[in-house]
């Protein structure tokens, strides 16, 4: 008998650890991601001869990419890599179209519309819309605070949406509608990408499941620059390759290696 409840005391504590150590991955990814804000606004908000917007994203990813490859290669998870790519790869190609290359581009070009605190907070429309698609794909089910919490943040998106405000960057003709439908397009990409990578997750690991999705997310910019006729071009101030280098390590690697890594 005690050496059952201390087994039973052990699972628990085991439990309540990964579950602490999830919330603090999650935590982490969430305040890298806030960063980006920040950083796109200034650097796309001040320049004059600012870079495109499609262009500075595939930069972006090829960076991430770049770091991604590194760790896995570190940390011998090539083979784990290896077999994604081969028995996975349209799970990880719809996952780089939707949660790559969409759900970033969306969040640039929101923001040439709108404010930084507006499409920041207006993709948090990801966690109402991840809680509906896992009941379908995942079959987590309801409960009374998860409900709760859904009406409330649903709430206070309606609230954001229609309370606007003004904008110093924004350009004098632009749409803050348009900005604001762009932001929670990219919130809904953000959904299905975790919700789709879950799977993934599990099988393969984070690390795994966010670089794969980050190869064909970089891939699946080349047709999207060519057919958004984006200006190409390396002449770039010291200024923007450190922002590049930053949005690429801090807000793309890193946030989604700790966020998938939170995950599991």
């Amino acid at each position: 008998w005690q050496a059952t409840v201390r087994n039973e005391s052990s699972v628990m504590y085991n439990m309540d650890a990964n579950r602490l150590k999830g919330v603090f991955l999650a935590l982490l990814a969430t305040s890298c991601w806030a960063s980006f804000y920040i950083v796109s606004r200034y650097f796309f908000g001040t320049d004059d001869c600012r870079l495109d917007p499609l262009w500075s994203s595939f930069l972006r990813y090829m960076c991430a990419s770049g770091v991604f490859l590194l760790c896995i290669a570190v940390m011998g998870k090539g083979g784990g890599l290896l077999r994604a790519l081969r028995m996975d790869w349209k799970n990880l190609l719809l996952m780089g179209l939707i949660g790559v290359a969409g759900e970033s581009t969306l969040l640039f070009y929101s923001m040439k519309y709108t404010t930084a605190a507006r499409s920041n907070l207006l993709t948090n429309i990801s966690p109402v819309v991840t809680a509906i698609m896992s009941y379908f794909v995942t079959r987590e089910a309801f409960g009374a605070k998860r409900i709760a919490g859904m009406l409330l943040g649903f709430a206070g998106m309606c609230g954001i949406f229609f309370l606007r405000g003004g904008d110093n960057f924004s350009e004098l003709d632009a749409s803050s509608f348009t900005g604001d439908a762009m932001a929670i397009l990219a919130g809904i990409c953000w959904s299905a990408y975790t919700v789709w990578g879950k799977r993934l997750v599990d099988e393969y690991g984070g690390l795994v499941a966010a670089g794969g999705s980050f190869l064909f997310g970089t891939a699946a910019m080349v047709p999207i620059l060519l057919l958004g006729g984006a200006h190409v071009t390396l002449t770039v101030s010291a200024r923007g390759w450190l922002m590049i280098l930053y949005l690429g390590i801090v807000s793309n690697a890193l946030a989604n290696a700790c966020w998938y890594a939170a995950l599991k």
